[in-house]
């Protein structure tokens, strides 16, 4: 099935809480949201949040020690022995590693 979201140039024209959703051809019509402002989201993907149900996901927090985000990564067609070797602490690490630069430098521009 083929997933979509919004069109970076198409973001501010819409509800700011479907910037960051990404879903298939039918959901996104009951949003009216038009077709010409749609992409196709190749795999693999980083989607905003954590899905708890079909219809739920935990997307970020904030208490005394500061703010979280939660995000997952989608693999596509990743079977077992495969996911075993992603998952293992070196490569996990490795993929941290490459991934912390981009969110110091976003953290950075946002500080005052």
């Amino acid at each position: 099935m083929k997933l979509y979201r919004l069109k970076r140039e198409a973001v501010e024209y819409f509800d700011k809480k479907y910037a960051a959703v990404i879903c298939d051809w039918d959901k996104w019509h009951t949003t009216g949201v038009a077709d010409n402002a749609l992409e196709e989201v190749k795999e693999p993907y980083l989607s905003h949040g954590i899905k708890t149900s079909d219809i739920s996901s935990t997307l970020s927090g904030w208490d005394e020690n500061g703010s979280h985000f939660c995000f997952t990564i989608f693999f596509p067609s990743v079977r077992y022995h495969e996911h075993d070797k992603f998952t293992n602490g070196k490569m996990t690490r490795e993929l941290m590693d490459k991934i912390q630069p981009v969110i110091s430098s976003f953290y950075n521009d946002f500080e005052p």
